[in-house]
């Protein structure tokens, strides 16, 4: 599978960039940057290092959007940490980058209809900007696959909204309302599939590049933050797009709410079983072999495994 990557670096987009580097049945094709967990120049810089570490240096990096679709700036920086990576002692890059993402994904998508799969696992911006730009791109592509929005609340940012959607409303309701191939791995979802302290500190004599990227970037949040845990949730939406069968789905509508008060950024699923049949179907993610999919995760990235472990 060919695929492109839309990404806010921070630290589950880079294990999400080592995934889709290392696993034998995906080719990563270029990777496009947007405003979202940190700023875009920062995202951008965080790409970079991340491929250049693990060796991609051929792979094309292009900036895309540093504003949202619509409505002020968010970030996510009291978790990524200031950088956006954790604090990841990794070198900088001394390439160049691709200006205008949203140009350079039309015309990825557009030279290769049916070719290349897209997966997001930040804010849309880029991805309405590439349809309101030019709508027929949406029938060159593959399938979209993106780590964004919650079929079943509570959200990561407020009561019912999820950090990728919220960020950009106005984007990700343009993105679910296109006729295309879309699969929605949200929160619900990404938060069963859990990175453990003790998985962490089972790397630490490990010096591949894999082992230390891992390391490094969950820094912030394990030895900062004190959590025990972190969900992978942009690596999911990589292994799903990989190994569809994963995950439980079920078809049906998304809508994005882009007014409420209190509700924006939420993406509203009707799971009722009178729900009437979906205009414009969603693969909505619903649940995910959790230990198969860590099983892939570690594998891929050569890291030590215990599937006991996992389901204890």
């Amino acid at each position: 599978m060919r695929a492109i990557l839309d990404v806010d670096t921070g630290v589950d987009d880079a294990l999400a960039i080592a995934l889709a580097l290392r696993h034998p049945r995906l080719q990563l094709e270029a990777v496009v940057t947007v405003v979202g967990n940190v700023s875009l120049d920062l995202t951008t810089r965080n790409t970079l290092r991340v491929l250049d570490w693990l060796g991609a240096t051929d792979v094309p990096v292009a900036r895309g959007a540093d504003r949202p679709f619509a409505g002020p700036v968010r970030e996510a920086s009291h978790w990524h940490g200031a950088d956006g990576l954790g604090g990841a002692s990794l070198p900088d890059s001394t390439r160049t980058v691709i200006d205008d993402g949203v140009g350079y994904l039309i015309d990825r998508l557009s030279a290769e209809p049916g070719e290349l799969t897209l997966i997001c696992t930040a804010p849309l911006t880029n991805v309405a900007l590439a349809i309101r730009r030019r709508p027929e791109v949406v029938n060159a592509v593959r399938e979209v696959v993106m780590m964004a929005g919650a079929a079943r609340p509570p959200g990561n940012v407020t009561p019912v909204a999820e950090f990728n959607v919220y960020a950009d409303p106005e984007a990700a309701a343009i993105v679910f309302q296109q006729p295309w191939r879309l699969t929605m791995v949200g929160l619900d979802v990404t938060n069963q599939v859990l990175f453990s302290r003790s998985e962490r500190d089972a790397l630490s004599a490990n010096t591949s590049r894999e082992a230390v990227l891992v390391r490094e970037v969950t820094r912030h949040l394990f030895d900062v933050r004190g959590v025990d845990t972190m969900a992978l949730h942009d690596p999911l939406a990589v292994g799903v797009a990989i190994e569809p069968d994963l995950v439980t789905t079920l078809q049906q509508e998304v809508r994005v709410e882009t007014r409420g008060e209190l509700t924006a950024g939420q993406t509203v699923v009707d799971l009722r079983p009178s729900a009437p049949p979906p205009v414009l179907p969603t693969r909505v993610c619903t649940r995910v072999d959790a230990p198969r999919f860590k099983a892939l995760f570690f594998e891929t990235l050569g890291l030590p495994f215990s599937s006991t472990a996992t389901r204890a």
